[in-house]
């Protein structure tokens, strides 16, 4: 009995694995970018950890990182890296996301996303 669970309990755990995927990597590309305000533009993540952001006036470059499904974006001040903005990642498919800004805290900032799509 006890051997039949263990090729059960593996089959789940390395199913649950593959569902997780690596979400930095299925970033990488250039995305069409819409935010919840109505404005629109290109956001480009790099694979050398770099992000551009070309959204109406906002133009911008930032370092990169994903942790815990957690898009973390930085910018480098006086040679220190400074946490700018923290988002967290909806993945609705391979070609649709869903960024939900983050205060702080931790806690999604109301009505401040950005639906990424290839």
């Amino acid at each position: 009995m006890k051997k039949a669970r263990f090729p059960l309990l593996a089959v789940l755990v390395l199913l649950l694995l593959a569902a997780c995927g690596d979400s930095k990597s299925d970033l990488i590309g250039k995305w069409t970018g819409t935010e919840s305000a109505g404005g629109g533009g290109m956001v480009t993540f790099n694979d050398n950890d770099t992000v551009l952001i070309e959204m109406g006036m906002f133009n911008n470059s930032f370092e990169w990182t994903v942790e815990d499904n957690t898009l973390n974006l930085y910018t480098t001040k006086d040679g220190e890296q400074e946490l700018s903005y923290q988002y967290e990642i909806e993945q609705e498919s391979k070609d649709n996301v869903t960024l939900y800004e983050l205060d702080e805290e931790g806690k999604r900032v109301e009505g401040a996303t950005i639906k990424l799509s290839r």
